[in-house]
């Protein structure tokens, strides 16, 4: 549970990190997670003739940088994938992480539509995300409402290896401030909006350095960005959103929100087919 102190902290400067939150063993489901979704990309890959190995050997921390680097695109096919996985479901709807976020909006909880696991291998722009604000790839209206992230690195994360960067109190005109395209300024791949240096707010930009089982809780209208991973190994990471049930998610006619948890004694939460439906090949054909 959060301190007093740290919920000013986390509502004053849009972003607050908590150290060892996860423990090794909750986290480690999800790792065995990612590298049975990267041997699958792998035998795909291989059996389409597109790379010449599978590279097994490599283990969690390399294997996707040697696809990426016979396949270029491979990073963004793991990182596209709409599909949830049960491990990190399991991590999403984890009690002490309900019990967190119901501190920020109270007890009636949804899990927003968008989440993302993140392969940030080295050196590799498709994979580093420019500044911008959460809300801003959401459809207006969403920006009234309050959607706390979770951003869990799977590695200790920190300037080398492309850790976030925020901009502390850079949520708190209310604003969504003015986004470009990124594949409009140099960067013909990109899907990601850019923020410009020139339109940020006032503030101090903080490196975000975390070790392994800490998160970063972030408001959706601070700013923020991921640099380009320095390092030899993949940063993973992954993030899960929330809202009050009924409020603009900004996702209407994509995806809808699922209740996770309620006051309501009845309440019983169940999937049902939300974790099978891939929101990206959804929002593809809207």
């Amino acid at each position: 549970m959060l301190t007093d102190a740290q919920l000013r902290r986390y509502r004053n400067d849009g972003f607050l990190v908590v150290e060892e939150f996860f423990t090794d063993d909750e986290l480690q489901p999800v790792i065995d997670e990612i590298d049975a979704m990267v041997d699958e990309l792998a035998h795909r890959l291989r059996d389409a003739g597109k790379i010449p190995e599978l590279y097994a050997e490599a283990g969690f921390d390399r294997r996707l940088t040697l696809l990426e680097r016979a396949y270029p695109g491979a990073a963004v096919l793991i990182h596209i994938r709409g599909i949830l996985e049960p491990a990190l479901a399991a991590l999403w709807t984890h009690p002490r992480l309900l019990d967190l976020v119901e501190q920020l909006i109270g007890p009636e909880v949804a899990g927003h539509p968008v989440w993302n696991l993140r392969s940030k291998t080295p050196n590799n722009p498709l994979v580093t995300v420019p500044w911008h604000q959460d809300t801003a790839y959401l459809a207006a209206g969403a920006e009234h409402t309050f959607q706390p992230t979770a951003w869990i690195p799977l590695v200790d994360a920190d300037a080398v290896n492309g850790t976030l960067e925020v901009v502390r109190g850079g949520h708190r005109s209310g604003r969504v401030f003015r986004h470009v395209p990124e594949n409009l300024s140099g960067h013909p791949s990109s899907w990601y909006l850019n923020l410009p240096e020139e339109e940020l707010p006032d503030g101090e930009q903080v490196t975000c350095t975390m070790r392994k089982g800490s998160l970063l809780l972030l408001n959706q209208l601070v700013p923020h960005r991921s640099t380009q991973n320095l390092w030899d190994k993949i940063r993973w990471s992954i993030d899960l959103r929330w809202q009050r049930p009924g409020e603009p998610s900004g996702f209407e006619g994509i995806k809808e929100c699922i209740r996770m948890r309620s006051a309501d004694p009845d309440f019983r939460f169940d999937w049902g087919d939300w974790r099978g439906q891939n929101r990206i090949e959804d929002a593809l054909l809207e």
